[in-house]
């Protein structure tokens, strides 16, 4: 989903402040709200939180960056902002609009929410993404481990039966050299 966010003054400072010091603002953690509104350049939190997570994925395309966090678990309503924070908490930026519905979400449904954020607004190389502990090229539901012993099973039945044609093709050269 590419959004334009509105920066906060305190991200924008903490950003800043960053590269005066040779550093980059790391960007944590991913937030949905259910609030519609105008965001302001003062905020400090987003409107009306439901919940937060940490970025699990990221990819860098210069101007913009492609982060991704999983919301999971038993919440359920109808998302109308996103905040991005940093790793001290500042909140970098919100995207909000008054009536405007980005999505649902239901205990039923893992959302994997990826975001592109456009940095041009920010000093040149002020911020980094910092993925936290489940990274989502290491996560690992029931599906993914079923589908995973599947293919090892297969994988052994192969190995099993070649073995058994290796043995059996020994046996007849055996047979025929002893004729």
């Amino acid at each position: 989903m590419a959004l334009t966010l509105q920066f906060t003054e305190a991200g924008l400072d903490a950003c800043i402040d960053a590269q005066a010091k040779g550093l980059k603002a790391p960007i944590t953690h991913m937030a949905f709200g259910d609030a519609a509104y105008t965001p302001s350049k003062n905020q400090s939190q987003l409107s009306s939180e439901k919940e937060r997570i940490e970025i699990n994925d990221w990819q860098d395309g210069n101007k913009n960056i492609r982060m991704a966090g999983i919301f999971d678990g038993d919440l359920e309503y109808a998302i109308r902002e996103i905040g991005l924070f940093l790793e001290d908490g500042t909140l970098l930026g919100v995207y909000s609009a008054p009536g405007k519905t980005l999505g649902y979400r239901t205990p039923a449904v893992k959302v994997v929410q990826w975001f592109t954020l456009n940095v041009e607004a920010l000093p040149a190389d002020s911020v980094t993404v910092v993925v936290g502990a489940e990274n989502l090229n290491l996560i690992l539901d029931k599906e993914f481990i079923a589908d995973g012993a599947s293919y090892l099973r297969q994988g052994a039945a192969v190995i099993k039966n070649a073995h058994w044609n290796m043995n059996l093709s020994e046996r007849i050269r055996e047979m025929e050299g002893s004729a």
